[in-house]
């Protein structure tokens, strides 16, 4: 039977299983905690307890312990609710007011909240996967300078460093709560997406927070895409993503990072028409002795000159120069995946070969330049 958890450290944050609530004789350790806030990672209510369950503030997310399982989306609210149980902003329980909650400063110059003056338990079923996950999200946004990380500032340098940083911070997260709770073991789901919830700075500031970002768009675009694959399908065409016409560019190796590596637009062979940006290039790492700039491929990711090519709902098939006066094959494309002459995979794969194209060095300026997209300008 698994017992509450208290979590290390000042705040009064524990983790566990469902017996605590449903096994009346083990409720006294709720009071004894002075829990106030409950956070569910089940459909649960109180509606049993009668009176005795209006003490509590309470909070359910009806989730499944599954990989696939978008727990990513609610872990804005899940913080910000353990957040406002363990530092209420006035009176506690018994009416008076909560304690001083200046910040305390770390002898690495961090700041620390004080003691929390509430309590909050957080729990599942078997206070293994979904609670624990949650709790550890908490700490990270809670907690960043103790595994790594410095308050979140957007920029591309923070997002990479955070990206560099996702793995071990969340591995530090979940070690302190195995302190306490050695059987604590999200599923690799949760994990993957506690990482991505590091490398987007945990943004909480409202429920939709993680939602509007676009590392979750990307993510939950990559799951589509996958699911497609797995039936052996193309994704409909009317939820394509193109790199040109949203915020930030759909691949790893896009975005304003690609931009500051540098590299050469792509464009045809035979008429000179703007095929890529180098923001749009996707890179891929070689295996063994070979060099991308040795590779038959170019990747790219998926643009909208394209989109006579994709809306017809084909595996693969070839990508052809938009210019129509062209009308020259310029690659192919396969949303299960390319293998490069350099033996490595790329999934989805958009590729440009090398001898129908060339390789040119953007101009500084970069005026007059035709678009990707058909557009004057830059992409």
């Amino acid at each position: 039977m698994s017992s509450m958890s208290r979590i290390p450290g000042d705040a009064n944050l524990f983790v566990g299983g469902l017996w605590i609530l449903n096994i009346e004789s083990y409720r006294n350790h709720l009071y004894d905690n002075n829990i106030t806030h409950v956070l569910s990672l089940i459909k649960w209510s109180f509606d049993k307890w009668s009176e005795e369950g209006k003490r509590f503030k309470h909070m359910s997310i009806d989730i499944d312990d599954l990989e696939e399982s978008d727990l990513l989306s609610h872990l804005p609210a899940a913080v910000r609710f353990i957040d406002s149980g363990l530092y209420p902003p006035q009176s506690v329980a018994d009416g008076t007011k909560s304690s001083d909650n200046t910040p305390t400063t770390a002898q690495d110059g961090a700041t620390s909240p004080p003691p929390s003056p509430g309590g909050v338990y957080v729990h599942c079923v078997m206070g293994k996967s979904r609670s624990v996950s949650c709790v550890v999200a908490y700490l990270l946004y809670k907690y960043p300078h103790r595994f790594g990380g410095r308050p979140f500032v957007p920029s591309a340098a923070a997002t990479s460093q955070r990206r560099e940083t996702a793995k071990e911070a969340v591995q530090k997260a979940l070690d302190c709560v195995r302190e306490v709770r050695s059987h604590a073991e999200p599923n690799d789901g949760f994990m993957e997406q506690l990482e991505l919830w590091w490398e987007m700075g945990c943004p909480a500031e409202d429920d939709g927070a993680v939602e509007r970002h676009p590392t979750y768009q990307k993510w939950l675009y990559d799951r589509m895409l996958k699911d497609a694959r797995d039936m052996h399908m193309a994704p409909e065409a009317d939820h394509i993503r193109f790199g040109d016409e949203v915020d930030q560019p759909t691949t790893a190796g896009g975005g304003p990072e690609a931009q500051e590596q540098g590299g050469n637009e792509v464009r045809c062979k035979k008429c000179r028409r703007m095929l890529a940006t180098p923001k749009f290039l996707v890179p891929h790492a070689p295996v063994g002795e070979a060099q991308s700039g040795h590779c038959a491929h170019i990747f790219i990711d998926t643009l909208s000159w394209m989109r006579p090519m994709l809306e017809d709902g084909a595996l693969d098939g070839r990508l052809i120069c938009p210019n129509s006066k062209c009308g020259a094959t310029v690659g192919r494309f396969a949303w299960q995946g390319l293998k490069c002459s350099c033996r490595e995979w790329v999934v989805p794969a958009f590729s440009l070969n090398r001898s129908r194209v060339d390789e040119v060095a953007p101009r500084p300026d970069g005026g007059g330049r035709r678009g990707v997209s058909g557009q004057s300008g830059n992409l």
